[in-house]
């Protein structure tokens, strides 16, 4: 049994007349009827009652026809999917990213990527910057969203930056500094350190860590934690100080304030995939994600 023999059966059906069957197929009558007659041998029972006046369906062959269409319905849909498919409009897009980044870019992204490829399913992972790299080349993931250390493009990865911002030092409301607009490196040497662990988010603890030296001190780290909203939080608690990208101005919790680094001092948050992966999926999220944030850059 072939698609074919399911497209006669149905206009068969619908016309319950052969000749107008035919002509609605463009074939001629006697083939038509010999592949109904082929269908009815393979089934094994008459689809249709045949009289020199008229052809009327059987009650198996009514029941054969509400199968005819929906397997038709069936092989059009998986016809459109396969061409979605190859679109990649449909399918599954595993993702990764780094807590900051949910203060930043990702959200519009997400949003706008979601927003035209509505069939996708998005899978999104909080992760450490070094367990994206891990998951990147282990396929786990197809994207992430990280602030991986000098070097990484070496490993494999494309890395492409999509979002610039400020380092901002986070301090307890109460701090000397609370009146001040901005508080160079320096005058907080003596102060106590939080930070995100270099095994965690290497790329930003190096940085941190250098921009200290260059000031003529290293950071007395005090207190380690494994999200910046949980930093934020201790800086609030009083326990100490932290350097932090500008957009977790936005956690909003209590008890902290921000103050801007002189000289402009940036920190750039990163894209990776794994170098020559073509999936279209992943392609088509590059694209939505490069478009938003030159959006958002020619708004600044």
């Amino acid at each position: 049994m072939e698609l074919r023999h399911l497209t006669y059966f149905i206009a068969v059906a619908e016309e319950m007349h052969f000749g107008r069957a035919a002509k609605r197929l463009h074939i001629s009558q006697p083939p038509l009827s010999q592949q109904i007659r082929q269908l009815e041998e393979e089934i094994g029972v008459p689809l249709f009652k045949r009289t020199r006046r008229r052809v009327e369906i059987t009650p198996a062959g009514k029941v054969f026809l509400a199968e005819a269409r929906r397997i038709m319905t069936m092989s059009k849909d998986a016809v459109r999917r396969a061409v979605r498919a190859d679109k990649g409009e449909i399918g599954r897009l595993a993702m990764g990213f780094i807590g900051s980044a949910n203060y930043s870019v990702l959200p519009q992204v997400v949003r706008e990527f979601g927003r035209q490829f509505q069939n996708v399913e998005l899978s999104l992972t909080e992760m450490s910057t070094s367990d994206q790299l891990k998951a990147l080349l282990e396929g786990t993931i197809h994207v992430g969203f990280l602030r991986p250390p000098k070097g990484t493009k070496d490993k494999g990865l494309t890395i492409e930056a999509v979002f610039r911002e400020p380092l901002m030092v986070a301090l307890p409301r109460n701090h000397r500094f609370k009146r001040e607009t901005s508080v160079a490196l320096r005058q907080l040497a003596e102060d106590s350190f939080i930070m995100v662990p270099r095994q965690i988010g290497p790329g930003f603890f190096d940085r941190v860590i250098v921009l200290c030296q260059k000031e003529g001190f290293s950071p007395n780290i005090v207190l380690e934690a494994s999200q910046y909203h949980t930093v934020i939080g201790l800086v609030a608690a009083g326990l100490g100080i932290a350097v932090v990208p500008g957009s977790m101005r936005c956690s909003r919790i209590e008890g902290v304030i921000f103050r801007k680094l002189p000289g402009g001092v940036e920190t750039v948050l990163d894209m990776a995939w794994v170098t020559g992966n073509q999936y279209l999926i992943l392609q088509n999220f590059i694209h939505i994600a490069r478009k938003v944030v030159s959006s958002i850059n020619s708004h600044k």
